[in-house]
């Protein structure tokens, strides 16, 4: 049973001889590890180790490309073996890295564990940091955007990186604050996805039309996929305590990740079978006519093409029912309900914030302590996460307390919460965010005070 999947890029300048020791390093330095003087330094290949616990190394080379790594198996107290596979493929502008883990039992158990994250995967990191996942740069550490990242943010969202792994991005709430802890949360997800946080509670609500209302805000969290099927959305409120978060999203990635196809140049079925292949080319060019060598090298080919094939069977048998065992799965304690719309926000949290004041409405209505009141408590209370709407209407509102013109003050406080102005004869014409299907418009010189208070009346039925 698969239970740990990744793959990500180091640095390009690491030698694979550098990557094949600190797969070494990695066995013989576990302290659980009975190898620790059997494997001989600078080792591209070999077996060495029992039936308890064993390690194969493999290397295959041409001129232009090479692909290395170990099979490390160990058998635990309980008879439950344990596989790790740590596969690297170079080229000339990329190295790849992938790191599996499998669990199986001759025997009959209850239950197998996951097991944690392989520690290589913390090493590889550590010690080749430099790899670049498209525009992303991979480390242990978050990438803190500045003010002037709005493009970059964008692309991030959009998944317009050309990155492999996911994104988790962190917002920040109303009082500027970062809900979780981005770099304890790098930390726990370095080699399986990027950390991403904004810089302040205004830079959300600058990129929400560049992205059409897709990224998160006020404190939430969200994992956006790299190839832009969708994202999972993380609310603060629905969780006891912040650790609880931090784990939910952590168990997801990982979840997630079995399901993602890996290179095929960087799995242990592949490398067998270049290797086999390499030396049957090699018994070719001798002219050697021993045929029991043949046959070995046919069987570990025949024998690596065995394997893809169950792995590649395997793949499709999880992603034949992924969907039912997401469904099913309840370890994060709750369930979503999806509903469709063509619209886009036109500001941080309109068309949820509208669904809640609905439910609320409802709920007024609703008779206590019966199904349809808890129903309809239970829904307000896990989904309303305040969006720009109150701040957007403070600002107009004292905008338009005093308004006799359109002096440059109204007109940049207009602009900063989404207005586009144009001209219209005696008036201003104001468009929220450019949508001509809601023009509201301004004398170009108020009457009184109270029209400027009428006005803000009418903009807010109008718009919010």
């Amino acid at each position: 049973m698969l239970t740990f999947k990744t793959q990500f890029p180091i640095a390009v300048t690491t030698k694979m001889s550098a990557f094949m020791d600190c797969c070494r390093t990695w066995i013989i330095k576990s302290p659980h590890t009975k190898l620790a003087n059997s494997i001989p330094y600078d080792v591209h290949e070999g077996s060495f180790g029992d039936e308890h616990e064993s390690v194969r190394f493999a290397l295959f080379e041409s001129a232009t490309t090479s692909t290395g790594g170990v099979r490390y198996e160990k058998t635990d107290n309980d008879e439950v073996r344990w596989i790790t596979d740590v596969i690297g493929h170079k080229s000339n502008n990329s190295f790849w890295v992938s790191v599996q883990l499998s669990v199986d039992s001759e025997l009959p158990v209850e239950r197998l564990e996951q097991g944690k994250r392989p520690y290589i995967v913390k090493l590889l990191i550590s010690t080749f940091a430099g790899g670049h996942d498209g525009d992303l740069p991979v480390t242990d550490n978050p990438i803190f955007l500045s003010t002037s990242d709005t493009d970059f943010a964008a692309k991030i969202i959009c998944a317009g990186t050309g990155s492999v792994m996911p994104v988790v991005y962190i917002s920040r709430n109303h009082a500027e604050e970062l809900i979780i802890d981005p770099i304890q949360l790098a930390k726990w997800l370095s080699g399986m996805a990027h950390v991403v946080a904004e810089p302040n509670r205004k830079f959300s609500s600058q990129i929400t039309r560049h992205v059409y209302g897709e990224n998160v805000y006020g404190g939430a969290v969200a994992i956006y996929w790299p190839d832009g099927i969708g994202k999972w959305i993380y609310l603060p409120n629905q969780y006891d305590s912040i650790s609880s978060l931090q784990a939910a999203i952590v168990r997801k990635i990982r979840f997630s990740l079995l399901y993602q196809r890996l290179r095929r140049e960087c799995t242990w079925s592949h490398l067998q079978e270049m290797t086999s292949r390499q030396k049957l080319e090699a018994l070719r060019a001798s002219g050697s006519g021993n045929i029991d060598d043949y046959i070995k090298h046919f069987d570990k080919e025949i024998s690596a093409k065995d394997e893809e094939i169950k792995r590649l069977e395997s793949e499709l048998a999880r992603v034949r029912y992924s969907k039912h065992e997401m469904r099913t799965s309840h370890r994060d304690g709750h369930n979503s309900i999806n509903l469709e719309t063509l619209e886009n926000d036109l500001y941080q949290g309109e068309q949820i914030g509208l669904i809640v004041d609905a439910l609320k409405a409802a709920k007024g209505s609703a008779e206590p302590h019966s199904r349809r009141y808890d129903i309809l408590t239970n829904l307000i209370s896990l989904n309303e996460n305040p969006g720009d709407r109150d701040e957007i209407l403070d600002r107009l509102k004292e905008a338009l307390r005093q308004y006799t013109s359109m002096n440059g003050s109204v007109r940049a406080e207009f602009e900063t919460c989404g207005f586009v102005i144009h001209e219209d004869g005696k008036h201003h014409k104001l468009l929220f965010q450019d949508d001509k299907r809601y023009p509201f418009t301004l004398p170009k010189t108020g009457s009184d005070w109270r029209g400027g208070l009428n006005a803000f009346s009418d903009l807010k039925k109008r718009l919010f």
